[in-house]
């Protein structure tokens, strides 16, 4: 009953928001699985095919992104799909007819305008010989003997795990040995299943490209900018309520810009001394809004941006010229470009009592400009603008620290699994 009753009010919701004919497609997609899929999932996991032993599955929480899609690219580029099936679980298989390749396929996860995995799906989990992923692959309700399934997860930092939830994996991958302590208790698993074999997606932040160089170009010339800083805060307030962090309370939602008149200032100081702020939103946290505002030197770079110009996050990270960030992963994984970064920490006690941290003194571990105000916010910048770098040596040895550093992260980790051409 209470099933139903949800079920229900989505139904109204989806007539509300977005009309009848994703109402019809979403309540035909519950039809259709009550009357084939269920069924069909069950008999799979009871009696499932025989096992493909050169099939490869991919799945990441967006589409098509982030270390899985680092790893397939290296794949294909070097006639890996020749010997191998490549099989990506995706929201729209039509999106990506462009990079249909020899033994590249992509299957439809979900049933359309639902969260609902059809059972083509588990067809293809329960025959796959390697599954890699990066958020979790709990849904699959099994693993059979032979099966391999590969973590390449989403990044290391410096937060503790807030919500205990198990994640099923047969490895993940970490940085570098520091982190398998971390993530052993973060997990809960044992360390043997923690490799330190870097990220795939190290492999795209280390070489950039060319569109991702342009991209930098365009956006430098209509801010009459010289000089591009990527910030990339974590999150605060998540689509989730479950993963809420509280520790950051003001107008916007963001670290030290608490209300408009700072945020149009810092906005002005950057303009002023022809510096673009590109903020880069987690993707777990909601919408920034800074509602009529007009800012010329901080811009939004969203998903879509990225996927509009063809671009992989961690390509555009590396056009950045310099980092700002505060707890996120993405400041370990940008040491392996030895620039300037800064730490807005405003909220560290907060988060201290929160959350908590996975290093005993977090703070080491972040080297680069300390960030509690706008003041330091701004010296930060013209740091930046005059290539002023007091960091370096203290950068170098925390990635001695944090980092397997090697040229080649994808074919390091295809070797460590005898995935070979």
């Amino acid at each position: 009953m209470e099933r139903a009753q949800r079920i229900l009010k989505k139904f109204s919701k989806i007539l509300k928001e977005q009309g009848a004919g994703p109402l019809f497609t979403t309540f035909k997609g519950y039809v259709t699985y009550a009357l084939y899929d269920r069924w069909k999932v069950r008999r799979l996991r009871k009696f499932p095919p025989r096992m493909v032993k050169n099939r490869i599955l991919f799945e990441t929480n967006d589409d098509f992104t982030d270390n899985c899609r680092a790893l397939f690219d290296y794949m294909v580029a070097n006639g890996y799909n020749k010997k191998y099936e490549l099989v990506w679980l995706v929201h729209e298989p039509e999106k990506y007819k462009k990079y249909q390749a020899e033994n590249v396929k992509f299957v439809r996860n979900f049933k359309k305008n639902t969260t609902i995995r059809r059972a083509a799906a588990y067809r293809y989990a329960l025959t796959s010989a390697f599954i890699f992923y990066t958020q979790a692959f709990n849904w699959i309700g099994m693993a059979r003997k032979g099966q391999t399934f590969v973590n390449l997860w989403h990044g290391c930092g410096y937060k503790a795990n807030k919500n205990n939830r198990k994640v099923f994996f047969d490895y993940c991958l970490v940085p570098g040995d520091v982190f398998i302590e971390t993530k052993k208790e973060f997990f809960g698993c044992s360390s043997r299943k923690l490799l330190a074999l870097g990220y795939p997606r190290y492999d795209q932040m280390m070489k950039g490209s060319d569109a991702a160089r342009a991209y930098k170009e365009k956006l430098l010339k209509a801010a009459d900018s010289d000089k591009l800083i990527l910030w990339m805060p974590t999150y605060r307030h998540a689509s989730s309520e479950r993963l809420n962090e509280e520790t950051l309370n003001n107008e916007f939602n963001i670290p030290i810009l608490d209300d408009k008149e700072r945020l149009l200032a810092f906005n002005n100081f950057c303009r002023d001394n022809h510096v673009l702020v590109v903020i880069k939103k987690h993707y777990l946290q909601i919408p920034y809004d800074f509602g009529e505002n007009v800012l010329t030197n901080i811009v939004y770079l969203e998903n879509q941006d990225l996927e509009d110009n063809g671009l992989q996050l961690y390509e555009f990270i590396n056009c950045s010229d310099a980092l700002i960030s505060d707890y996120s992963s993405v400041a370990i994984d940008y040491l392996l470009l030895n620039r300037p970064i800064g730490f807005t920490l405003d909220d560290y006690d907060a988060y201290t009592e929160s959350r908590g941290w996975v290093f005993e003194d977090p703070l080491e571990y972040m080297p680069g400009k300390h960030i509690y105000n706008v003041q330091q916010f701004e010296q930060f910048v013209l740091d930046v603008k005059n290539g002023k770098d007091d960091y370096e040596n203290q950068r170098k040895a925390i990635l001695a620290k944090t980092h397997n550093v090697t040229d080649n992260y994808c074919k390091r980790v295809l070797d460590y699994f005898k995935i070979t051409v």
